[in-house]
C-alpha cells in the first residue's frame, strides 16, 4: 500500500521538491548560528511563545526570511536516527557544513575530532556494501577542495564552541545548538546524498548491487533483525521480505517527514485521491487505507441551496444557490450540519467537547463522519443520503438547542435542498402558507391534514414564544415542543403557553384565535417525531401571524 501512495507522493513532489516538505517544517528549539563567508558568527533563536514557535534575532525581531533559508540546510544536515548517527552520538549532523548538539551534552574534543576525520575521508565505512557504494564518490571525498573546507570548518568549530556554549545558556536557549555555515545549497545536497546512500536502508549488510542500482531493505514500517526472524524469507536465497531502490527509499523518508510535519487541519493531503491520518507514528504500520484512481470533482448537475424558508439576511429575502462542484457542497455540510468541525475531524479519533462542539453534535459526528468521507472524497454518495434520512433533522435540533437559530433555518433549507436534488418530494412551503392563511381567514373549520396540523402548532407556538418578554430568546422556550411526544402532549404544551402569554394577544386576532380552534379541535394521533420537519417549518419559516395584508395576498 505504501507504495500505492509513494506514486502519488512522487508526482506532487516533482512539482515541488522539498518546498512539499519545508512549507510545513518547524526548527526545533535552539540557538542557530551562521558562520558567514567572512567569519562572523550570526545568532538566531528558536523558541517558544506560549504555543508556537518563533524564528528571531538577538533583538526579538523575526526573521522569516533567515528562517527559510535555516529550514533548508537543517533538513538535509540531520541524522535519521540516533542509531545512525554518523559517529558519536552527541553530533547529530551529517555533514562538514553543519554541526549539531544539544546545550547540555556537549562531546568531547576527541569526538568531534574524530567525527571530522571520518567526513574527511568516509575510511570508517568498511563493509563492501559500503565500500561499493562510495566508490562512485571517490573523486569528490579526495579533492583537495573538500578537504580545506572540512579542515577550516573543524577549526571554526573547535575555537568557538566554549564561547556558543556559554551565549547559549546565558540566554536560556532550550534544546540545540547548530551551526551552519555559509555555502552554496548543492553542496549540502551532495554532502547529505553521501550518507543517505550509505545509511537509508535498514542494514546495509541486505543491499545489493544489481545493474548498476543499488537496493536494499526498506528503514520505514520494517525492521529486520534478530528478535523479528518471521520476516526472514526461509525457502529463498536472500532472505529479506523484500528490496527496493535506494531512490525509493529516501522518497519513503520524504514522504514520512511529509507527513509528520503537516499542519493538524490538513489530514488527507496527498491530493484528492489518496487520504491518510496525520496523527500516525512512523514506526506504525498502516492498517486501513484506501487508494481512488480517479475521483470526480464536478457534479453530475447543479446543486441548488435553495432558501426553503425564505430567511431574510439585512431585511432581504436570501437568494438560492447553484453549485457545481463536490467541494464546494463540502464547505456547506461542513458550515451549516457541523458548525465547521467536520473537515479537520475526518480523522481525529479524539475529537473534543467545546463551545463550537457539544456533546450531541460530538456523537453524530462520530457516527456520521465516514459517510462524509466516502461523498466527498471517494464519490459514494449511498451512505450520505443514509446519513441525511437518520440525521438530516437531529441537525437542525442541534443548532435549536445550542441556540444558533440561524444556522438551524440554514441546515433545514439545506435538508431540503438534498431532498429535492435526490428526486425526493419536498414540502411545498408557500402553498401549505397560503391554504392555511386562507382557512383561518375564512373561519374555515374543515378538519387539518397532518401536515397543516404540524405546520401551524410550529406557527402558533412561535407566536407565543415571541411574547416573551426575554431579550434573548433561550433555547428552552422552543424545547416542550420540540419533545413533545403526542399531539395530546404537543396541544397541551401549546395551550400552557397561550395561557401564560394571553393578556399580550388581542382579543381583535381573528387569525390566531381561528388557528387555536383548529388546534385544540384537532384529534389525530400521530407522532410529533414523525412530522418533525413540518414542525420546524412552522417554527422557523415566516410566521403568518405577523403578515401584513399585502405579504399575505402575495404569500
Amino acid at each position: 500500500m505504501i507504495y500505492d501512495v509513494l506514486e502519488i507522493f512522487k508526482q506532487e513532489y516533482e512539482k515541488k521538491g522539498d518546498k512539499l516538505i519545508l512549507d510545513n517544517y518547524k526548527l526545533k528549539e535552539g540557538l542557530y548560528v551562521r558562520v558567514t563567508k567572512d567569519g562572523t558568527f550570526e545568532k538566531y533563536f528558536s523558541k517558544k511563545v506560549k504555543k508556537d514557535l518563533i524564528f528571531c534575532d538577538e533583538n526579538n525581531e523575526l526573521q522569516p526570511k533567515k528562517e527559510d533559508w535555516f529550514k533548508r540546510v537543517d533538513y538535509v544536515s540531520g541524522y535519521l536516527n540516533s542509531n545512525k548517527s554518523f559517529s558519536d552520538k552527541k553530533i547529530h549532523n551529517i555533514n562538514y557544513l553543519s554541526f549539531f548538539i544539544k546545550v547540555d551534552n556537549r562531546p568531547t574534543d576527541d569526538a568531534i575530532k574524530k567525527h571530522y576525520k571520518g567526513l574527511c575521508d568516509y575510511k570508517k565505512f568498511t563493509k563492501k556494501e559500503e565500500r561499493e557504494i562510495l566508490k562512485k564518490y571517490d573523486n569528490y571525498l579526495q579533492s583537495r577542495f573538500r578537504r580545506k573546507n572540512i579542515i577550516n570548518a573543524y577549526r571554526t568549530i573547535q575555537l568557538n564552541l566554549d564561547s556558543l556554549i556559554e551565549f547559549a545558556l546565558q540566554n536560556d536557549v532550550k534544546n540545540y545548538i547548530k551551526i551552519f555555515f555559509d555555502e552554496e545549497f548543492e553542496l549540502y545536497e551532495n554532502e547529505s546524498k553521501i550518507y543517505y546512500d550509505i545509511k537509508i536502508f535498514n542494514d546495509i549488510k541486505y543491499s545489493k548491487k544489481i545493474d548498476k542500482s543499488i537496493y536494499g531493505l526498506s528503514d520505514s514500517n520494517m525492521g529486520l533483525n534478530s528478535k523479528k526472524p518471521f520476516l526472514e524469507h526461509k525457502n529463498r536465497r536472500l532472505s529479506v521480505p523484500f528490496m527496493l531502490l535506494n531512490e525509493d527509499a529516501l522518497m519513503i523518508k520524504k514522504f514520512f517527514d511529509f507527513l509528520k510535519f503537516r499542519d493538524f487541519q490538513n489530514r488527507f493531503p496527498l491530493s484528492e485521491n489518496i487520504f491518510l491520518n496525520r496523527n500516525f507514528k512512523e514506526k506504525d504500520l498502516v492498517m486501513e487505507y484506501d487508494f481512488i484512481p480517479f475521483v470526480e470533482k464536478k457534479l453530475s448537475k447543479l446543486f441548488e441551496y435553495k432558501n426553503f424558508l425564505k430567511i431574510k439576511k439585512d431585511k432581504r429575502v436570501l437568494d438560492d444557490v447553484s453549485y457545481e462542484y463536490v467541494n464546494q457542497i463540502e464547505d456547506i455540510v461542513d458550515d451549516v450540519f457541523y458548525n465547521k468541525q467536520l473537515k479537520f475531524n475526518y480523522f481525529n479519533d479524539d475529537i473534543k467537547v467545546s463551545k463550537f462542539l457539544s456533546k450531541e453534535l460530538q456523537n453524530m459526528l462520530f457516527v456520521t463522519k465516514g459517510a462524509m468521507i466516502n461523498y466527498f472524497k471517494k464519490n459514494r454518495d449511498v451512505e450520505f443520503y443514509s446519513v441525511l434520512k437518520k440525521y438530516g433533522v437531529r441537525f437542525v435540533l442541534e443548532h435549536i438547542v445550542t441556540e444558533r437559530f440561524y444556522k438551524a433555518k440554514e441546515a433545514l433549507n439545506l435538508l431540503f435542498s438534498f431532498k429535492e436534488y435526490k428526486g425526493e418530494s419536498v414540502m411545498d412551503i408557500q402553498k401549505l402558507q397560503k391554504s392555511i392563511i386562507e382557512r383561518l381567514d375564512n373561519s374555515d373549520y374543515e378538519k387539518l391534514e397532518s401536515e397543516e396540523f404540524f405546520y401551524l402548532a410550529g406557527q402558533v407556538a412561535s407566536f407565543l414564544i415571541s411574547q416573551s418578554e426575554a431579550g434573548d430568546k433561550k433555547a428552552d422556550l422552543y424545547e416542550p415542543y420540540l419533545r413533545a411526544s403526542s399531539v395530546k402532549k404537543l396541544k397541551k404544551d401549546i395551550e400552557f403557553t397561550f395561557f401564560k402569554y394571553k393578556h399580550k394577544v388581542s382579543l381583535n386576532h381573528k387569525r390566531f384565535k381561528n388557528a387555536m380552534s383548529q388546534l385544540m379541535a384537532y384529534e389525530g394521533d400521530e407522532k410529533p417525531v414523525k412530522y418533525m420537519e413540518s414542525l420546524l417549518v412552522g417554527l422557523m419559516s415566516e410566521n403568518i401571524f405577523y403578515m401584513k395584508k399585502e405579504e399575505r395576498d402575495d404569500a
